[in-house]
């Protein structure tokens, strides 16, 4: 094979890398669709320096084109392992930074120390909704406790699902479950509100999935 044959195909090669990667990437974005429920992951824009912000999002800006009409949100992720479920954050890792753009509803994986980007695809994200909570009726009054929970904490939870107690003798009375472990402060504003107490789930209960916080009312 000749220099010139031997240049052109490392050429052709290099091209196709090329290719390849954007094909990959662009597959990525095209696969991902999840729902960021802030588990494991800092997120508080009024705290972020926007110096930080900026280096961010200029390291970012040479790797990958970014939407340019909307300053992003930055969010670090601080424990992965509440993360496992989302495939979007399988290669993650804590320390790892996330821009998001919730104007073109996407969102991306940065690693600084490596200056890659993990991952990157489109997002669905309700900023209104709060701490998802489930309700379990073991004998209370459900329309009043709505009521009264919607009053006092509304825009930090989000009622998702209404439920029957399995086995209603087994709750004692108004038990707040902190499902998912980090939310102790709010389950303890919640277990105060209703006169309740925070426990663990009563035998033979189960947690539906999706909900941080489990209320047994009674």
């Amino acid at each position: 094979m000749s220099m010139e044959d031997s240049k052109a195909s490392g050429s052709k090669s290099k091209i196709f890398l090329i290719v390849a990667g954007i094909v990959v990437v662009a597959m990525a974005a095209a696969a991902v669709y999840f729902f960021i429920q802030y588990q494991g992951i800092k997120k508080n824009p009024n705290q972020v320096a926007q110096a930080e912000l900026n280096k961010i999002v200029k390291l970012v800006g040479k790797l990958i084109a970014l939407p340019s009409d909307e300053s992003p949100t930055l969010a670090t992720v601080l424990d992965k392992d509440k993360l496992k479920d989302q495939p979007f954050f399988s290669s993650a890792q804590n320390g790892d930074v996330i821009l998001i753009y919730t104007k073109a509803k996407k969102a991306i994986v940065y690693r600084e120390k490596e200056n890659k980007i993990i991952n990157v695809g489109p997002i669905s994200i309700d900023q209104k909704n709060g701490t998802p909570i489930a309700l379990v009726n073991a004998g209370g009054d459900i329309d009043a406790t709505v009521k009264k929970l919607n009053n006092k904490f509304n825009g930090a939870i989000t009622i998702t699902d209404t439920t029957e107690a399995k086995n209603k003798s087994s709750v004692k009375g108004v038990t707040v479950v902190d499902v998912a472990g980090n939310n102790g402060d709010l389950a303890k504003q919640i277990a105060t509100e209703l006169g309740g107490t925070v426990g663990s789930l009563p035998s033979g209960e189960t947690a539906p999935a999706g909900a941080n916080i489990l209320i047994f009312v009674k």
